[in-house]
């Protein structure tokens, strides 16, 4: 069986916060191709996510591969 995920929030800069059936959040960037996502506990913690990878993004900041 798949995770469901809800939408919680698309924000105006483009990072999407769903929550994952386990009562986490899973925050990506709906403009971003190579689909990064992270998985947080909170609500504040994905706000905050959010705007790390905004910054990341704007900076033009290397990213660290998942894993």
């Amino acid at each position: 069986m798949g995770e469901q995920f809800q939408l919680v929030n698309l924000t105006g800069d483009g990072c999407r916060i769903t929550r994952d059936g386990c009562g986490g959040y899973v925050v990506s960037r709906s403009t971003d191709p190579s689909g990064e996502w992270r998985r947080v506990a909170n609500l504040p913690a994905a706000y905050a996510v959010c705007e790390l990878l905004g910054e990341r993004n704007t900076l033009g900041l290397p990213r660290r591969p998942q894993g």
